[in-house]
């Protein structure tokens, strides 16, 4: 018998089927008596938590009868003297076991939701629950400490910044998800978890924060190295690991310089798992960085990942921030050779479709080591080794069957053997072979021998291994099966599984799990399921309707993503999503840190799903999921997934001939593409939308983005007839924030235009108006321009005090972006202020923080007022070839005003 109390409380019986155990006092007695399982329950016990002190005179009736039905329903209960113990496998003391043995992410799967939900009871049944989570959040905390040092923070971050936000007094957990979040390259929202967390510490405890949050938000404002951090993204390895002896000490043998692995053999024949497996092995051979990505190469409905967006995934997992990926292929193959240079890595490219993807993605470290994967002889992938693989020697197979389904009788060998021959010794096809004898344990392996012939006769290999795995499926189990192969992401979560499948959250979990137990489903990661490609390839070969479904799988995507973008983005002006099914369960977003946890888990999902719903005939659906996952790609300056978005969302817009969703993609593409410092590519999206814009919501903030492309590329005159324009139809409108921001937009174009007297009456009416309206990230922007405008008036004081408040307060928000630049404009100050020595160290921790990267505006202001810092303290060399690099920088990207500069001095 099992019994489950993390979560609702459930029973099993031994087939596995659902116990019948009534309504919810009943489960209260059920649940109390789980929690010692084993032990004697007082009768009083469970009398004080179902009732009050008013407690009904004929309770100890009551509860008899209670322990009578959980008895009838098929539960083991017996009484003595002391009370009522129940003889069962329980969820919570597995998890107990399970934690004390390290077994942290193990244990923590154990957790279906909220412990005893679906009860009744009382303070003290309350008690005991809050008791559970606390357990529950130690193993967290335990589990994530652990990861972090194993440099698998893109693996916690979620999990971390979820749990954090629902228990933000908790210090040692919200220090964790700050150092998940830096680590991850999201500086602005580590610093807006402590702020949040140290507020409500000072209101509610009175308290300052603890010593080890305090660190941990040091370490962000000090900016350590991201990308110095061990990084480990492999999946999950499997347990019953079995075979490929030979293989795997090639694999692992001691050697030096760079190796490379070329594995190949048919689909279904163990490279990704051995590869995983000997990349686990050489983890402590390799401890900087464990490295796995999935190239798609032979993924059905995925074209292959391009190489430039693989190494984005790569880069990404060594700590470097989206804004400091560049945008070219070279150039990022570039910094990941760099950045691994001295690192011992081990790196599993997945899946490749053939060497020209992979070549790009190999690094040039002395000490690396990579092990591709492909169904097809990568014979022309320089330097790498062979390694083909043939289905298991018949010992072996043997073996693993026997691992996944349990010793067999003696007499039954024989048709063990027949069996893996039958599933071709494939890996793939023998586990699940054997999960389904795992399942039927009244069989013998010629039972599963004789039906695996019968579909044999009619379906080849593997089809028949899958079919056979099917069908035992009780019918809900087999709907599942088939609808969940219409998601077209990496992974999906409980949540998508129940909403897609159109089946309450509970079940669906219950049921993914039981699909992951016959082999149909993997977990790479917690909490994440995901198909083998040949199963998923075989699910859709399967008569079903897929197009409900489908509807349901984009609106429930779309509804989170809404309710999300409002939390990152408050009072944003939006429209109600074309929605038809609305899930009736959601995960729990309640806040900014939640709502970017969320868009963190399901980033690459939602960049697939907006092309997903343009291909399968839902342009609606595209156009409004890529506006809100937009929210999140600014803020996360995910340029590439920006472009890819919006240009799918502008052509289904024209389908649809909506010119209000087409003008939103549009203006979205111009200010991606001003982001990406491709001013001239913006400036053609936004002149296209002017007129498009005319009349509708986003008018204003259409004509302002235009202004700021005419400002880069030295259009004064231009600019400012857009700022005006822009200022000018926010007023009419009453758009108080963005006339805020057209108005300090024209007092930066009357400053470039050498007018700093009218630049900073314009700066400082814009500064009342941010602050009137609260939006203090403008506040801090504005504060920083007037500190300028005020220092080209040699008024140095009030512009060094103006500079430092706005830098303060951008690093305050967790702004990196207005960090930077107020760094930038710090230093210009203190050099026009005549103090060059306190200048330079702002300057060269800009230069620090850009470098590399594809920001490279604000990179070419930073070597160019470094080169002045030099130039005044007497480094002529210095000074000419920081100048030199502004000019090249800014030469490559048209940014007049910094060209001019850099030419001046040089």
């Amino acid at each position: 018998m099992r019994v489950g109390v993390l979560g609702s409380v459930e029973a099993w019986g031994e087939d596995g089927a659902r116990l019948p155990i009534g309504p919810p006092q009943q489960r209260c007695v059920l649940g109390v008596l789980a929690l010692e399982a084993g032990e004697a329950v007082p009768l009083d016990r469970l009398i004080d938590c179902l009732w009050d002190d008013d407690a009904r005179r004929d309770a100890r009736g009551l509860v008899h009868g209670y322990v009578y039905r959980l008895r009838k329903a098929g539960l083991t209960i017996t009484r003595s003297g002391a009370g009522y113990t129940l003889e069962a496998d329980v969820d919570l003391h597995r998890f107990r076991g399970l934690a004390r043995e390290g077994a942290h992410a193990e244990a923590l799967g154990l957790w279906r939701g909220e412990p005893l939900a679906g009860v009744t009871g009382t303070d003290l049944l309350a008690r005991f629950r809050t008791a559970l989570v606390e357990e529950m959040l130690a193993v967290v905390e335990a589990w994530a400490e652990h990861e972090l040092e194993r440099g698998r923070h893109r693996e916690v971050v979620g999990e971390l910044a979820a749990r954090a936000a629902e228990h933000p007094l908790r210090e040692k957990l919200v220090a964790l998800a700050v150092r998940a979040l830096h680590l991850c390259g999201q500086q602005a929202e580590a610093l807006r978890r402590f702020d949040r967390t140290r507020g409500l510490l000072a209101d509610e405890l009175g308290l300052d924060p603890g010593e080890e949050l305090r660190t941990a938000h040091e370490q962000v404002l000090r900016g350590v190295p991201v990308s110095e951090a061990r990084a480990s993204t492999l999946p999950f390895d499997v347990p019953d690991f079995t075979g490929r002896a030979a293989d795997l000490e090639a694999l692992t043998r001691p050697s030096t310089g760079t190796r490379v692995w070329a594995i190949d053999g048919m689909g279904g024949v163990g490279k990704s798992t051995l590869a995983v497996h000997a990349a686990h092995r050489l983890a402590e051979r390799y401890p900087d960085a464990q490295l796995y990505v999935d190239l798609h190469g032979f993924t059905p409905g995925r074209a292959p990942l391009d190489p430039a967006a693989a190494l984005a995934t790569l880069l990404s997992s060594l700590g470097v921030p989206a804004d400091r990926v560049p945008v070219d292929v070279d150039q990022r193959t570039s910094l990941w050779r760099t950045t691994l240079a001295d690192r011992k890595a081990v790196v599993v490219l997945d899946n490749a479709a053939d060497a020209e993807q992979v070549a790009p993605l190999i690094p040039g470290a002395p000490d690396c080591l990579v092990l591709v994967t492909s169904r097809r002889r990568l014979v022309d992938l320089d330097g790498a080794t062979p390694l083909s693989l043939d289905v298991l020697p018949v010992p072996e197979a043997v073996e693993l069957f026997t691992a996944v389904a349990g010793e067999r009788p003696a007499g039954d060998r024989a048709a063990v053997l027949e069996v893996v021959e039958l599933c071709g010794r494939l890996p793939l096809a023998i586990r699940m072979a054997a999960a389904r004898l795992r399942h039927r344990p009244q069989w013998l392996a010629a039972d599963l021998l004789d039906v695996l012939r019968t579909k044999q006769s009619r379906l080849s290999g593997l089809t028949a291994v899958f079919t056979v795995s099917y069908e035992h499926l009780e019918p809900l189990r087999r709907r599942v099966f088939r609808t969940l192969a219409v998601h077209p992401g990496e992974h999906f979560d409980a949540f998508a599984a129940a909403a897609v499948t159109d089946v309450p959250l509970p079940r669906a979990r219950d049921l993914v799990e039981d699909l992951l137990d016959d082999h149909l489903l993997e977990q790479k990661s917690r909490g994440r399921y995901e198909f083998h490609d040949l199963v998923r390839q075989y699910a859709l070969t399967l008569p079903e309707d897929d197009e409900v479904p489908r509807r349901r799988m984009l609106d429930y995507y779309l509804v989170v993503a809404d309710r999300a973008a409002d939390l990152l983005q408050p009072g944003r002006r939006k429209a109600e999503p074309p929605v038809a099914h609305v899930p009736a369960a959601l995960p729990p977003l309640a806040d900014n840190d939640s709502a970017m946890a969320w868009y963190t888990a399901e980033h690459r999902n939602l960049v697939v799903l907006v092309e997903h719903a343009a291909a399968h005939g839902l342009p609606s659906h595209a156009c409004a999921l890529s506006r809100d996952v937009g929210h999140y790609l600014v803020i996360t300056h995910h340029v590439d997934d920006l472009l890819r978005t919006q240009e799918v969302a502008a052509g289904c817009a024209r389908e649809l001939g909506d010119p209000r969703l087409e003008s939103l993609s549009l203006h979205q593409l111009a200010l991606t593409n001003y982001m990406a410092c491709r001013y001239r590519v913006g400036l053609e999206y936004a002149t296209r939308n002017v007129e498009l814009a005319r009349g509708l919501p986003n008018e204003a903030h259409t004509v302002a983005v235009a202004g700021l492309l005419h400002h880069r590329l030295g259009a004064y005159s231009a600019a400012l007839d857009c700022h005006r324009a822009a200022l000018e139809i926010a007023q009419r409108d009453q758009d108080y924030r963005v006339s805020a921001i057209c108005t300090a937009n024209i007092g930066r174009t009357r400053l470039a235009l050498g007018d700093a007297d009218e630049a900073r009456e314009l700066l400082e009416k814009a500064l009342v108006r941010s602050r009137e309206i609260g939006e203090r990230n403008e506040e801090a922007s504005n504060l920083t321009t007037l500190g300028t405008a005020l220092s080209r008036l040699g008024r140095h004081d009030e512009a060094l005090a103006a500079l430092r408040a706005g830098l303060a307060l951008a690093e305050e928000l967790g702004n990196v972006h207005y960090a930077v630049r107020g760094g930038i404009e710090l230093a210009d100050g203190l050099l026009a202020a005549g103090l060059p020595a306190e200048a330079e160290p702002h300057a060269r921790r800009a230069i620090d923080a850009l470098s590399g990267g594809r920001v490279l505006d604000h990179l070419a202001e930073a070597h160019n007022v470094l080169g002045a810092v030099l130039a005044a303290s007497g480094d002529a060399e210095g000074a000419r070839r920081h100048h030199g690099t502004a000019l090249r920088l800014a030469s490559q990207i048209e940014y007049r005003r910094e060209v001019e500069r850099a030419v001046a001095a040089s």
